[in-house]
């Protein structure tokens, strides 16, 4: 009997039970909220109402490409495959009255992103330029459009030249 009992408490005691989370529909709705981000763009229709572009990880066309869609019935944009997106406001960049943005799409190669420029105008949006650029921190976003002698340029990185310090050497594109 006692040999009985010592069975049952080694297979009782031995056996391991793991509480299973419940998922719940809300649940769900905190997972889908972290794979989602939003990012303000001012007004990009000059329809007075302040736009905001969204990003859903989950959300991608059938070549797996990022989509970027907006509030206020803008069209949405097509980036290719990412794995991160980063949305600016900007000026007028190239002075037709219509309003930018500037996105930053994280490639598969590291700290290197994707910059380019969109133009809103006649309810499309265009892109403008596009140059790769070197990110790894905050800082990294800011300055990458300047202005000189009236015209507007995109700022990047060349991936394959680096300057005398080690840094890549920088690319300036006419917009």
């Amino acid at each position: 009997m006692k040999l009985l009992f010592l069975m049952f408490g080694l297979i009782f005691f031995s056996c391991e039970i793991k509480n299973k989370e419940i998922i719940t529909e809300t649940n769900k709705l905190e997972e889908t909220s972290e794979e989602k981000q939003s990012f303000y763009v001012g007004d990009i229709n000059n329809d007075k109402v302040q736009d905001t572009a969204f990003v859903n990880f989950n959300q991608q066309n059938e070549y797996s490409d990022m989509i970027i869609s907006f509030s206020n019935s803008i069209p949405e944009i097509e980036l290719g495959q990412s794995f991160g997106v980063f949305i600016k406001k900007t000026e007028d960049l190239n002075f037709d009255g219509a309003n930018e943005i500037i996105i930053f799409s994280r490639t598969h190669e590291g700290w290197w992103n994707y910059i380019s420029v969109w133009s809103f105008h006649n309810n499309k949006w265009k892109e403008l330029k596009k140059t790769m650029g070197f990110v790894s921190d905050h800082k990294d976003f800011e300055n990458r459009i300047v202005k000189d002698k009236n015209q507007y340029y995109l700022i990047g990185e060349d991936k394959w030249n680096e300057d005398e310090n080690g840094n890549f050497k920088k690319v300036k594109i006419k917009i």
